[in-house]
């Protein structure tokens, strides 16, 4: 138990003091309610992949290390699946840890129709699981926030840790820290060396826009510090919306600039994040991105 306190508790902190005026007792009573909880699972569990309508074998009880992943029937189904992020997550589990950890995307769709045409859209061979009845939310009662609807299991299925690696470059380290044995604790980390920077907006706005029209924009961070400005990650909330950037770091008093490719699946508002994960005070830095695709 006290092994779990202690992953958790990393977990929370990394959580708690990466959002922007987070609900701390919100988030501190998460942490109590599923610190070592063990996750139930329905008897049966039917998964499928984009190439067949039948039911696919997938064994991955006997797995060291599960990620659990659950997606809900609420809002944009693209946007919660992040299906290229989870693609490339998963490649960078399998070749770190063997057949030592199992990937469990779990999903009760709204309209099954559309998430196959999402799988199918972006290719996602991995084995999902399509939830018909919500089976394994009744069973354990998810919290209703996307980004702690994934949980690192250990062998008997108890939660060693809460997040999601594709919304979370922190969490995806400590999920790969914890799998690979290693330290949590990064002594060199107090050592890195911050900047500051300032943003030309924390609004983008694409304006009305044809919804069959692939739209772009940019978002410049200008390092106001005196140290180099280092991004180490950027991270969307939805897959239609891409960004680009140079990955070389920015001198004091020069500019970052990102450029944004954003794609509706259909007519409706827009409103979609973006976080940076960089060496700047304040990280990760967080702006959104407005329109009306007619």
């Amino acid at each position: 138990m006290s092994r779990w306190k202690n992953i958790l508790s990393v977990i929370f902190l990394m959580i708690l003091y990466s959002c922007i005026n987070p609900d701390k007792s919100k988030i501190q009573h998460l942490y109590s309610e599923w610190e070592g909880k063990e996750i139930c699972f329905p008897s049966t569990m039917d998964f499928i992949t984009f190439t067949t309508d039948d039911k696919v074998q997938y064994s991955w009880k006997n797995a060291s290390y599960k990620i659990l992943s659950y997606v809900d029937s609420l809002g944009c189904m693209s946007c919660k699946l992040q299906l290229p992020f989870w693609e490339s997550f998963i490649d960078q589990v399998d070749s770190l840890c063997d057949d030592n950890v199992s990937v469990l995307l779990v999903m009760h769709p709204k309209d099954i129709k559309e998430l196959r045409f999402l799988l199918k859209r972006d290719r996602f061979d991995y084995p999902v699981c399509i939830d018909r009845k919500d089976s394994l939310n009744k069973l354990n009662h998810f919290p209703s926030e996307m980004e702690f609807q994934t949980f690192l299991l250990d062998k008997d299925n108890k939660v060693l840790a809460i997040g999601n690696p594709v919304l979370n470059p922190g969490v995806k380290e400590l999920y790969l820290k914890i799998i690979q044995g290693k330290p949590l604790q990064d002594k060199d980390k107090k050592k890195q060396v911050q900047t500051t920077v300032s943003l030309d907006t924390t609004t983008l706005s694409l304006g009305k826009f044809p919804w069959q029209e692939e739209q772009q924009a940019t978002f410049t961070l200008k390092n106001t510090g005196d140290e180099l400005l280092v991004i180490h990650d950027v991270v969307t909330s939805c897959g239609c919306l891409e960004v680009d950037y140079s990955p070389e770091p920015v001198r004091p008093g020069k500019e970052a600039v990102l450029h944004l490719t954003y794609k509706a699946d259909y007519a409706g508002y827009v409103s979609k994040s973006v976080q940076v994960y960089c060496n700047a005070a304040g990280s990760p830095i967080k702006f959104r991105v407005k329109g009306e695709a007619e």
